[in-house]
Order: C-alpha cells, then structure tokens, then sequence
C-alpha cells in the first residue's frame, strides 16, 4: 500500500500524471526515513529538511508535519512494518510544458514503507571505490535539500557495482572527497573526525548531523571539511552515515584494506540504542 494525494492505495493503482514535473524534471525533494519498531526515527530533523526545501523551491501546498506523520503512521500499520524505509516524496505537480514553473501545481505528494531486513548484532561494513564517472553531484546551493534530481548518484552506484563495491565515494573538480552516492562520509586525521559537508558539495544529512552531535557530546574533535584523495587514504579510519543503516564501516577502498577506528564501533551502538529508543 501507498500514499498519494489523500488516498491509500495498492501501488500497482497509484498513478501519477504524464505531465508532473518530478518525473519530468526531477522538479521535486524526498526524504528517506529510518522506520524502527514501526516507528518513524529522525523524524523531525527529516521534516525540517523537507519543509526547507520546499520553501527553497517554492513547491506548495505541503501537508503540516502533524499531519505527514498520522499519513505514515497509518501506511506503516497497513503494511505491517516494523523494521523499514519510509519516502516521503513531494514534486511540485503538473504544470505547462517547459522549465518554467509558472502555473505548476497543486505539488504531488507521496509516501511509500519498504521492510527492512535487519540482523540483529550484526555491524555492516563496506566495500568502496572511488567513481571515476562523477564528479562532484550539482548545485551546491542545493546540497542542503535531497531533490529528485540523483542522475550523478545513479551513475556512481552503477560504477560501484560493475566494480564489486558496495558504494562509490565522489570527488569534487578538485579531487577532494565529497560524498558516497548515498551516504555522507567521515574519516579521522590524527584523532580528529572529518567529514564534508554542504559548502564542499555533499548532502546535509540527518544522520551525519546526528553522528556529529554524538560525537561531540563524548568530546571528540569534529571538523567539516574535506582534503585530496590521496590524503584521506592516510585516514586511520573511515566510515560512512545514511538513514536506511546509520553508521557503516568501511573496510577496503579501491582494492586496499583499510585501519579499523575503535570509534566506529561506539558509534554503531549509541545509533543501535538510539533505534531502539524510538
């Protein structure tokens, strides 16, 4: 079952017009939401994003947060998820043909729950390569929205694939590290965290803020930032930060073992914790 404009509906009925521009245009923004315990996590840092994004992007009307959560309280009992991904998924609707978004409207608005399998006591860590396709993933005026235009994600996690990785980090022009296709990064320079963030061109993501938060509060050096490739690979850690399975390991990067950061392991269990708090 899905959500769309005001109705439950069996996905294979949900339909949306040939003229809306978030299929057209990627004219749109969604959020990607931890369900745990049949319980949405990071909530309202993901609702403040998507209200600012669609304010950034004039895309009206958006339903208040009150009532965006009774819709996905309710698709979560109707698909019986306990442990999940909810989307939330807003464009701003049909409109005349061309760019402008003169006349456009009312905005589109959907939310999907997928399950999610989850292993109990088991930690992931990945794979990655470096994506040798993208550089660099838009706008950095845009960084601090998760739009539906993901074409250069698309790319680098096909790369990552057809490589045998389970993702792919992006660089900027400059070849400084950025972001994964779907995950903010973090490594630790002489006992300092860094990780990019929206003014080197990587997402704002709720869990790297979470993350960020965390590690503060335990008194840990943290740093926005981000260096040339070659200087990271020195990193005497890395991991990586998304909402589907929070803190993930990165153990090899482009055919090389990585040094394992005891922090790491902290950090998975505090967002362990913190899910099962929901």
């Amino acid at each position: 079952m899905v959500y769309l404009n005001g109705q439950f509906l069996a996905a294979a009925e949900a339909t949306i017009s040939a003229l809306d521009r978030g299929f057209l245009y990627g004219d749109g923004l969604f959020e990607t939401v931890r369900v745990s315990r049949g319980r949405a996590f990071l909530a309202a840092e993901h609702l403040k994003r998507l209200r600012s994004g669609a304010a950034f992007l004039g895309i009206e009307p958006i339903p208040t947060d009150a009532e965006l959560a009774m819709v996905w309280t309710e698709l979560i009992r109707l698909n019986g998820v306990e442990e999940g991904v909810l989307r939330v998924t807003v464009s701003r609707g049909p409109g005349p043909r061309g760019y402008s978004p003169r006349g456009a409207g009312p905005a589109t608005l959907l939310v999907t729950v997928h399950p999610l399998a989850v292993e109990r006591g088991a930690r992931p860590c990945w794979r990655v390569v470096t994506s040798t396709k993208v550089r660099g993933t838009g706008p950095r005026i845009l960084c601090r929205f998760k739009t539906c235009n993901r074409l250069p994600q698309v790319l680098a996690r096909a790369e990552a694939e057809a490589a045998g990785a389970d993702e792919a980090l992006i660089l900027d022009e400059r070849g400084c590290v950025v972001e994964g296709s779907s995950a903010n990064v973090f490594w630790v320079m002489d006992g300092v965290l860094w990780s990019p963030g929206p003014e080197q061109g990587a997402l704002d993501g709720v869990t790297r803020r979470w993350v960020m938060g965390h590690c503060r509060s335990r008194g840990w050096a943290v740093r926005e930032g981000t260096a040339p490739v070659e200087e990271v690979r020195r990193a005497e850690g890395m991991f990586l930060t998304l909402s589907t399975l929070g803190v993930v390991e990165v153990r090899e990067w482009d055919g090389r073992s990585l040094p394992v950061w005891p922090g790491v392991a902290e950090l998975q269990g505090a967002f362990e914790r913190a899910l099962a708090e929901v």
